[in-house]
């Protein structure tokens, strides 16, 4: 599990007359080199972070970014012992696949609080991993496969605050891939669910599934260390983050015969493309003996 702390910068809310910091979840993409018959919605994709980059947004990579290698593919690839020449072709032909990616991403350097690695990657022979690789260009973190990112918001001191009470707020967000499917909406969140009982942060994220839904929860808390004890509400957000995998393509083809995606394949129900916005937004508490900063967390799905 990885821990790393990042210095959030706000900015002036969209709605509310407040700053606020916007989180823009980004994963499974399975960008399979453009083309018409590439199941990505990279046109969405690209408005999406084009919006994001015009706002100041923190984007978090939810892992599965291109739509080779799955982990039976790369166990295939292991077993079958190739020579060098055919592994240097297949690892030639990742490196153009994870370029055309870049390309997609290009102008979001630098924007990136981490990425997570999923189920979809490609192994090269130097021991990197496309998702990797990936974090090498966007200047960002690899997460690995679970996540503690506490973003940190800093403020100056106000009158009544000591030296050791410096005023700041703090979001601490879990993430990971994912795992397991459902065919209901509610699927991922009951995972959500069981994992709030085991890990104590703010935001609860997690991809694979493709829906995208949230949920925001209220628990009700106490701060005893007030001269009179002071009731507070905590809110906490649980999401699965979307995606951008189409489920069912009109003319969708494979080896020049009509075949549609392994959703259409299956029987399943399409999913909502695209991915959610989360708005945190730090407010100042003067209810007790001295003045703090507390959090409101929202959401768009």
């Amino acid at each position: 599990m990885e821990v790393i702390q990042a210095k959030i910068a706000t900015t002036k809310s969209l709605y509310l007359p407040l700053d606020e910091a916007i989180l823009m979840p980004i994963g499974d993409i399975h960008y399979g080199g453009g083309g018409d018959n590439d199941p990505c919605d990279v046109d969405r994709l690209k408005r999406r972070l084009d919006w994001g980059m015009n706002r100041g947004a923190y984007f978090l990579g939810m892992g599965d970014y291109i739509d080779v290698a799955s982990p039976s593919n790369r166990n295939a690839l292991v077993k079958a012992g190739f020579y060098d020449s055919m592994q240097q072709l297949i690892e030639d032909a990742g490196s153009r696949l994870l370029d055309r990616l870049l390309d997609v991403l290009k102008g979001t350097e630098g924007r990136w609080l981490g990425l997570l690695e999923g189920h979809h990657y490609f192994d090269f022979e130097d021991g990197t991993t496309s998702d990797v690789r990936l974090c090498q260009a966007l200047k960002a973190p690899f997460l690995g496969d679970c996540a503690f990112v506490q973003l940190v918001f800093r403020y100056p001191e106000s009158k009544t605050a000591s030296h050791h009470d410096r005023q700041r707020a703090h979001a601490t967000i879990w993430c990971h891939h994912g795992m397991g499917g459902g065919r209901l909406a509610g699927a991922p969140l009951n995972v959500l669910e069981h994992i709030i009982k085991v890990f104590d942060a703010d935001i609860y994220l997690m991809g694979h599934q493709h829906k995208k839904v949230a949920a925001p929860l209220d628990r009700i808390y106490i701060n005893w260390h007030e001269r009179s004890p002071v009731l507070h509400h905590r809110r906490i957000i649980l999401a699965c983050t979307g995606g951008f995998l189409k489920g069912y393509m009109q003319g969708s083809k494979n080896r020049g015969r009509a075949q549609g995606t392994y959703v259409e394949q299956r029987m399943l129900s399409p999913t909502a493309l695209g991915g959610l916005t989360i708005y945190i937004r730090p407010r100042r508490d003067t209810t007790g003996s001295k003045d703090r900063y507390h959090l409101d967390l929202g959401v768009e799905q």
